[in-house]
Formats: structure tokens, sequence, C-alpha cells
């Protein structure tokens, strides 16, 4: 409910994602080769997600995931795959599990090309 006289203010749109590395090669079930350093600790360590609060329209924000590949990998020849799973916040899009198949998949953005 609002007060007669006053407008409601409006709450800033946030982006919810999920970075997923390696997500083919564990459906084989193979184990993910390399973890992410600073993820939650609800995450997995082939997961980093996050929320970013848009403070107004084409406002930049950026976000650092910093991934290590471990030390005794046997597969170095094959790029490991990043998915980008997103979604609005109160949009009605995205779910309160925080499982990267409930989010929208980034069809807009391009595919993630390997750094190595």
């Amino acid at each position: 409910t609002r007060t007669p006289g006053t407008t409601p203010v409006p709450v800033p749109p946030a982006l919810q994602y999920v970075l997923d590395a390696d997500a083919e090669r564990r459906r084989l079930g193979h184990a993910p080769r390399g973890a992410f350093l600073s993820r939650r600790s609800s995450d997995p360590e082939h997961q980093f997600s996050g929320t970013v609060e848009l403070p107004r329209q084409q406002a930049r924000v950026c976000v650092t995931a910093v991934f290590q590949l471990q030390d005794n990998i046997r597969d170095k020849l094959r790029p490991i795959t990043m998915t980008l799973a997103y979604g609005i916040r109160g949009d009605g899009a995205t779910r309160q599990r925080r499982d990267p198949a409930q989010l929208h998949r980034g069809s807009v953005l391009p595919p993630l090309s390997p750094v190595l």
C-alpha cells in the first residue's frame, strides 16, 4: 500500500547470472578441469553466480571471476567452455533456485572464446 500523494520509488533492475564451466564435459560424467576461486560457498566449484544491480539505463557494471585450472588435468587440448545463464530479477523469468538450467540462456550474447 502507498500513502495518498506519494509516488512509489522504483526498484532498480538487477541482473542475476550463473557462469558455468565445462558443462558438457560434466554432463558426460567427467570432473571439471578447474574451479572459480571467488565463488559463493553455496556454488559448486565449477560455477560462479551473483546479482548485479543496474542503477540506471546503459550503466556499465563489471564482475570479475577468476578461474583456476587444476594441475593434474589430462585433457589440455580441448577448450574449457563457459556458459552464461542470466535473468532480470523481478520479471518472473528467474527462479529462486540458482540452477543455471532455470535461467534464460544468453541468446543475445556471443559465446565466450577460450583465453588460453
